[in-house]
């Protein structure tokens, strides 16, 4: 029973793909679309600076801040009142933001050319904790001091010598 007029159609084989070549072809597509946006995004970028450098949006004089720093030596913290470098200077506490009358003790301080003074002002917060309503004129570390109201005091080698409180009070030690 063979069927000799009869021919057998065999499939032929699929065509297989080179798998190989399909992994090289996905890596380089996927490395190549993260560079190429890189490379949009900077040129975007450096088209954006050279627009704003022409519309004048830089300042060609700009000079960096100088980095010195300022320490004010006429005012002063209470914890620094008895480690000055003087022998003998003196120091006025008060609230000088809102007090005029410190002015004329200051003036009065500097008519006398041989002394030093610095101003203590009460009214910053780390001085405010050092007023109080009774005052220590025998104060030998900054710890113990105790201002009361306007106070003028004179400090020679560390220690109080003259501890002076009220407007009148002091502008008669000082004449």
């Amino acid at each position: 029973m063979a069927k000799k007029g009869m021919q057998i159609k065999y499939k032929s084989k699929k065509r297989e793909r080179n798998k190989n070549n399909m992994v090289e072809e996905n890596t380089i597509k996927s490395l190549l679309k993260p560079v190429i946006i890189v490379l949009v995004f900077l040129g975007v970028m450096y088209l954006m600076a050279v627009g704003l450098e022409k519309l004048g949006t830089f300042e060609r004089g700009y000079t960096a801040p100088s980095k010195e720093t300022n320490f004010d030596y006429e005012n002063i913290s209470v914890s620094t009142v008895f480690n000055r470098n003087e022998k003998t200077y003196y120091v006025i506490f008060d609230n000088f933001k809102s007090s005029y009358t410190s002015n004329s003790y200051v003036n009065l301080l500097l008519e006398s050319q041989d002394t030093t003074y610095y101003k203590v002002d009460m009214s910053i917060k780390e001085n405010a904790k050092y007023a109080s309503e009774k005052s220590n004129k025998k104060a030998t570390k900054p710890s113990e001091l105790k201002i009361n109201g306007i106070t003028l005091i004179k400090i020679k080698n560390g220690r109080i010598v003259d501890y002076i409180e009220g407007s009148d009070n002091i502008e008669e030690y000082l004449k």
